[in-house]
């Protein structure tokens, strides 16, 4: 069973004390030392192993390390304050912080700000945000976290807990969108999972030190997020060059790079630069320490202050579900209905689609048919039990389809538009289905509105 990192962490924790232990035994019974004098031993082995340990990421960092402008150049006294800063971070994160962290939520209902998003890096867990969360909490910025697991899986299949994550933290909020602070391995969850369910939700996304080309220091790590982060002849895996494919200029835009020359996890640094987002480097410091460190959080709260307030009212924006196993097809689906007022959910199956069902007033629903498991006029047919005033449409290639006749006939489905689906006729579409929504919900569910078929618009 894979560990979470909270029980990784302190399990490498008893590990330490059980080696600190052990030295100062043998110290006290062979050497002689007085038992303090034989504890002090045993906790300083430890702590210089832990300093071996740092010291060696940067050793190994510097065998693929990108040229070091030389504006950030560093003299031997920087350079120590590096290596202290980044040692103090790491202990001080993973013994104590990351060991008793867990994902959570703070909600400001007053707050003017865009609400914000925590994703963690590689191995970690919430914990790392503890320097960060304070800032949010001054400032009144409603914010959740969430914690990637299990750590050695894939970064696809954290996907659908962000998913979730936005959703839950945009209807506590009643915000339209989020911004999204992810470090490191974080950066990358939140990239695929824009890829998978569009870019309408996000205000901003800022990543810290994140591997968005892939880093050499990936090869010496475990699970398959680690295999997706590597690089192979000096060039990204197919994974990472999949995903930046998948991104055009618009979604690009929504990003902010902060990274350091000095990054002893990410090497290449120059990894971290994402063409078309906007890139802010730094100097002399490291890789965990970009969590703690004032002058990356000053930089955060400041690309944060930057965001324009969320449009009040935002909560009784009607929401539209967007449903089909094709996760490119959803994102370019809500890519299509981004500023047209909407609040956009996304479900990849129709079970997810009726878990949304149960906890969201859903105004118009877009479901694909030709769906594994439940298809789409299953879908909808329940879709009208349970919520009686949603306008229902069907997208499908199949143009004959006697089931999809059947709905439209039934009133399962208000609508047909066929696939390839064409961007302004279906933004008429859903002009006209939030119009007919409306009336139903005025007027009951009784209120029979005029089937629609878009194929013959």
């Amino acid at each position: 069973m894979s560990l979470s990192a909270r029980r990784m962490l302190r399990l490498l924790l008893v590990l330490q004390a059980a080696g600190a232990a052990g030295i100062a035994g043998a110290a006290w019974r062979w050497l002689g030392a007085a038992p303090w004098t034989a504890l002090a031993l045993g906790l300083a082995c430890v702590l210089l192993v832990r300093l071996a340990i740092n010291m060696n990421n940067f050793v190994l960092s510097a065998c693929y390390a990108s040229p070091t402008p030389p504006e950030y150049r560093l003299g031997p006294r920087a350079r120590l304050r590096l290596l202290g800063e980044e040692f103090r971070s790491s202990m001080l994160h993973s013994s104590w912080f990351m060991a008793r962290g867990a994902a959570g939520r703070s909600i400001h209902p007053e707050s003017k700000a865009v609400p914000v998003l925590l994703v963690h890096g590689y191995g970690c867990n919430s914990g790392y945000w503890s320097y960060l969360v304070p800032r949010l909490e001054r400032n009144f910025i409603s914010h959740a976290s969430i914690d990637l697991e299990p750590v050695d899986g894939a970064i696809d299949d954290y996907v659908p807990l962000m998913q979730r994550a936005v959703e839950e933290l945009c209807a506590a909020t009643g915000a339209p969108q989020v911004a999204i602070v992810a470090h490191s391995m974080g950066g990358l969850v939140a990239r695929a999972w824009m890829r998978a369910h569009g870019s309408a939700r996000v205000a901003r996304l800022i990543t810290l030190g994140t591997p968005h080309h892939g880093t050499g220091l990936a090869s010496f790590g475990l699970g398959a997020n680690a295999a997706q982060m590597r690089r192979s002849g000096g060039a990204p895996c197919d994974w990472l060059c999949e995903l930046g494919n998948s991104e055009d200029a618009a979604r690009r835009a929504l990003i902010t790079s902060i990274f350091s020359h000095h990054d002893n996890i990410v090497s290449p640094q120059t990894s971290s630069v994402l063409e078309g987002a906007r890139n802010i480097a730094l100097g002399g410091v490291g890789h965990v320490a970009l969590g703690c460190n004032g002058g990356v959080l000053d930089t955060v709260m400041e690309e944060l202050g930057a965001l324009p307030a969320p449009a009040r009212g935002a909560r009784d924006a009607p929401a539209l579900l967007l449903v089909g196993e094709d996760a490119c097809l959803r994102a370019q689906l809500a890519d299509a209905v981004q500023g047209q007022g909407w609040r956009v959910l996304s479900a990849a199956s129709g079970a997810a689609a009726l878990e949304v069902l149960a906890r969201e007033e859903l105004a118009v629903i877009v479901s694909d048919h030709l769906m594994p498991g439940m298809r789409g006029t299953e879908l909808l047919a329940r879709a009208r039990r349970l919520a009686p005033a949603s306008f229902r449409i069907l997208l499908s290639g199949a143009l004959d389809d006697p089931a999809i006749v059947a709905a439209l006939a039934s009133g399962d489905a208000d609508a047909f538009h066929p696939k390839p689906w064409q961007g302004e006729r279906l933004l008429a579409l859903l002009r006209e289905a939030v119009a007919v929504q409306r009336t139903r919900a005025a007027h009951g569910a009784g209120f029979a509105a005029p089937t629609y078929n878009a194929g013959n618009a």
